[in-house]
């Protein structure tokens, strides 16, 4: 999944509260298959919805 500018991704961790903003986008041609970053807390980063 390559990333999109404006995907907010948060942790799911209450007591961490870490969030990530993608500012530039992925180039077209990534095919990246990664779901989702993970936090400096070891937790899979979690897209924020729209």
């Amino acid at each position: 999944m390559p990333f999109r500018e404006g995907e907010v991704f948060r942790c799911p961790e209450s007591d961490c509260g870490c969030e990530l903003t993608v500012t530039k986008a992925a180039p077209p041609a990534c095919t990246g298959q990664h779901d989702a970053p993970t936090c400096c807390c070891g937790k899979t980063m979690v897209k924020k919805s729209a």
